[in-house]
């Protein structure tokens, strides 16, 4: 498995673990991003993994960009998603999809790698039909033009 892919699985079992904190953020944006690097901190602890500088970069950069722009993003998967009501999509595949939306939208990694990232991520945390369901959807925030 690639360091990258490790990055993005801890960045989505953080944004996962921040989806279920009680803890609301603060609007104060230096208190949210060090809320956010000690919940990174938390998850690569649990999941007893050793990450370089350059994972936990790109790792945090995720969290923090998805969760900077959650609002536009979560426009885009409401758009998207066909006949389902944002509130009616499990909290992982929400995560999944956030973090792949926000890498298309703000980096120049191609579409096609961050949508078989996401679905590969998907496989293993929330199954088989989200892999389909969020190929889906990032494919058609990827053609569209907005």
């Amino acid at each position: 498995m690639g360091s990258r892919r490790e990055a993005r699985e801890i960045a989505v079992q953080t944004l996962y673990a921040l989806c279920l904190d009680s803890n609301e953020f603060s609007h104060d944006s230096a208190d949210r991003s060090k809320h956010i690097t000690e919940k990174i901190s938390q998850i690569i602890d649990f999941n007893n993994k050793s990450f370089s500088n350059s994972q936990n970069e790109f790792c945090t950069f995720l969290v923090n960009n998805t969760y900077q722009n959650l609002e536009s993003i979560d426009d885009l998967i409401t758009k998207f998603s066909e006949h389902w009501d944002l509130r009616r999509i499990s909290i992982m595949d929400k995560c999944v999809l956030r973090m792949a939306i926000m890498e298309m939208r703000f980096t120049d990694i191609p579409g096609k790698i961050i949508i078989n990232e996401a679905i590969e991520i998907a496989k293993e945390f929330c199954g088989e039909k989200s892999g389909k369901f969020i190929n889906g959807i990032l494919d058609a925030v990827m053609h569209s033009k907005d």
